[in-house]
């Protein structure tokens, strides 16, 4: 695998957030879909940059690494923050189920169309992964440039969420997420196994607890909707901590996994 020397990293962290930042700035989608497949735009950007400069010998290293083995244990994973979150909960009394708008056409529709999402979302993670997976080989620091990248990447989108919410608790959550990608990278070389945990984690988050983000709700759910808001009704002083602690038990298995040689 051709590695990427620094000028190239430096130059997709400043040109593709750039580039994102604007699209934000003259409220212009920063994502889109093709016959269905669900793209983040720099993802796909940095993608055809990857195709370009590593050709096509780079996505054949990263499709012969799919593998089926060790799927279910990955499941297992993904299950653990929504099950202890909503245990607790419902054993503190502070949670109950919602009666929210779009029950059938968004809610229950999504755990059906659920293949289909996955398979939309698929080339997407596909690149990030095979990107990130390139950078790590490229530099000594193996998680710190991929989370600066990935930082970089959606800091738009911590602006959004801070307009959002008025704080910076929700940011937390993406920071934290961010760094799961970065550790899952860094430990595992299966495509599969990373699509299956990251988009199974946001698309169980959203569908769960709901959000107010446009983008988050038309990559992971249905590309019609602007807001959704989940399944239960969480008590209003704990709401606001629902994210930042779901996707830090989500990091906790990541820390503990076996690194692949």
């Amino acid at each position: 695998m051709k590695k990427i020397p620094v000028s190239i990293y430096f130059l997709l962290l400043l040109l593709l957030p750039g580039l994102n930042f604007a699209l934000r700035f003259f409220n212009l989608p920063n994502y889109f879909f093709f016959i269905g497949f669900r793209f983040y735009g720099i993802i796909l950007l940095a993608g055809l940059f990857l195709f370009f400069y590593q050709g096509l010998e780079v996505i054949k290293q990263t499709l012969l690494s799919i593998s089926f083995k060790k799927l279910i244990r990955i499941f297992f994973y993904v299950l653990i923050p929504p099950f202890v979150i909503l245990a607790a909960l419902f054993l503190l009394k502070k949670i109950e189920l919602g009666d929210p708008d779009y029950f059938y056409e968004l809610g229950l529709s999504s755990i059906v169309d659920f293949p289909i999402y996955f398979v939309w979302n698929f080339p997407q993670f596909f690149i990030l992964f095979t990107l990130l997976k390139t950078i790590e080989s490229s530099f000594k620091l193996k998680v710190l440039p991929n989370f600066l990248l990935l930082v970089l990447f959606f800091l738009p989108e911590f602006f959004i969420l801070l307009k959002i919410s008025f704080n910076v608790i929700s940011s937390i959550s993406l920071v934290i997420l961010l760094l799961s990608i970065s550790l899952f990278v860094n430990k595992k070389s299966n495509p599969l196994a990373f699509t299956l945990y990251f988009f199974i984690t946001i698309w169980m988050a959203l569908l769960l607890f709901g959000s107010q983000s446009e983008t988050l709700l038309q990559l992971f759910l249905a590309k019609t909707y602007t807001a959704w808001d989940g399944f239960f009704e969480i008590n209003k002083k704990l709401v606001v901590f629902i994210f930042p602690v779901y996707f830090f038990f989500s990091l906790l298995p990541i820390i503990f996994m076996r690194k692949e040689s």
